[in-house]
């Protein structure tokens, strides 16, 4: 995608980017205001977000990287249960390798998920929900820059009609209201629920919605992994859950209370082990790490980590060759494996795809790592919260 060179910039601060967005004067049609938060969860970088702009006074994306096929099957998979579905995973797997090779746009991915039953609305409120979600995140809270990136080919990327913006934000100013109050009972949706037996034997709830309580909650999982794995708004989880501990169904503790999914990396680099386990942990999760690839296979059999991230260019054992052995391994074979590289090569992308892996450029320089960190939080919610969740459900 060819991006030409900003026109229009502005400094905000915190509760003042709303009404900026709306100025007249600015700059509204075929790019992204690209904003910059530099003091967003206490990073030393900037944390940048993407507000696709289609038309004056629309809004079609919002993302953490300017819209792409990419971002069309992680929004996707985030909020319509129907894309985790067994029978798509193959087509989501050529979609996949479409887009390492240049292949698909996302529009045609869209077209072709409309036709093998996932329709329009669906999408359509999909994006929708990203796009309050990240406000909720991320566009009331504190001071940074925004400037404006004009890009002629978006409009014809996008697969639905933009959002009016001052609605979304109308929506979004509500929604802050609301989650106000739902604060007094959930301080943060990092928090796990955990049932109060007594209370609930004496609810007398019907037995189907019972046993649903206890399936949701018996996985330990946050409210917000509970949120993910359901393809459902926070805020209409927060909701419910908030009815639930009102009647003292459930209490709400700490997730550091509760051991935490184990996330396993292997790269020979000390550096990048060190850094991938403060990144990591910083997301709330404990970090095996593991230098020498022919330790692996047996480190990964006793630790049995809910993810694995594995260096391509490792001396004695490639990434390629220890993907190999893992998947032979019947009790392996299917922990989600994530190939890390710091080489943008279309082969290895490739190599990764056809090996049944995602696929991860590591930071390359220091403004690089905010978006690295945000990466690794995505997949690790795609490929481990998600259908973890599901099952306890099913």
């Amino acid at each position: 995608m060819q991006i030409s060179e900003q026109t229009q910039q502005f400094s905000f601060q915190p509760q003042e980017l709303f009404s900026k967005l709306l100025d007249p004067s600015f700059p509204c049609s075929n790019g992204y205001w690209k904003l910059g938060f530099s003091r967003l969860l206490a990073r030393k970088e900037p944390t940048y977000i993407y507000l696709g702009i289609t038309e004056t006074g629309t809004i079609s994306y919002s993302g953490s990287q300017p819209w792409c096929g990419r971002e069309l099957l992680q929004i996707s998979h985030r909020y319509i249960l129907q894309t985790r579905h067994e029978t798509l995973k193959p087509h989501i797997a050529r979609w996949k390798a479409d887009i390492i090779q240049q292949s698909i746009s996302p529009k045609a991915i869209a077209e072709q998920m409309y036709q093998l039953g996932i329709n329009q609305t669906q999408l359509r409120d999909a994006l929708r929900l990203k796009i309050l979600n990240d406000f909720d995140s991320f566009l009331m809270f504190g001071a940074g820059e925004a400037q404006f990136i004009p890009d002629a080919k978006l409009q014809s990327q996008l697969p639905i009609p933009g959002f009016g913006l001052s609605e979304l934000l109308n929506e979004s100013l509500q929604r802050q209201a609301l989650w106000r109050k739902l604060r007094l009972f959930i301080p943060s949706m990092d928090m796990l629920p955990v049932l109060d037996v007594a209370s609930l034997d004496t609810a007398n709830l019907p037995q189907a919605q019972r046993q649903w309580i206890e399936k949701i909650v018996k996985h330990q999982r946050s409210l917000n992994q509970i949120a993910i794995g359901l393809a459902k708004d926070p805020l209409e989880v927060a909701r419910l859950f908030t009815k639930w501990l009102q009647t003292g169904l459930l209490r709400l503790e700490p997730q550091s209370q509760i051991k935490a999914r184990t996330v396993m990396i292997i790269d020979d680099s000390p550096l990048v082990l060190k850094q991938f386990q403060s990144l990591v942990g910083a997301l709330g999760y404990q970090v095996q790490v593991c230098q020498h690839a022919e330790m692996a296979l047996h480190n990964i059999a006793q630790i049995r980590p809910a993810i694995v991230f594995i260096d391509i260019n490792m001396p004695g054992i490639t990434g390629f060759e220890l993907v190999k052995q893992i998947r032979q391994q019947a009790q392996l074979a299917t922990i989600p494996l994530v190939i890390l590289t710091g080489e943008q090569k279309l082969s290895n992308k490739w190599r990764a795809q056809w090996s049944g892996c995602e696929f991860l450029t590591k930071p390359l320089a220091p403004n690089e790592i905010n978006q690295f960190q945000l990466q690794l939080q995505e997949l690790i919610q795609m490929l481990v919260l998600s259908p973890s969740v599901m099952a306890s459900t099913s």
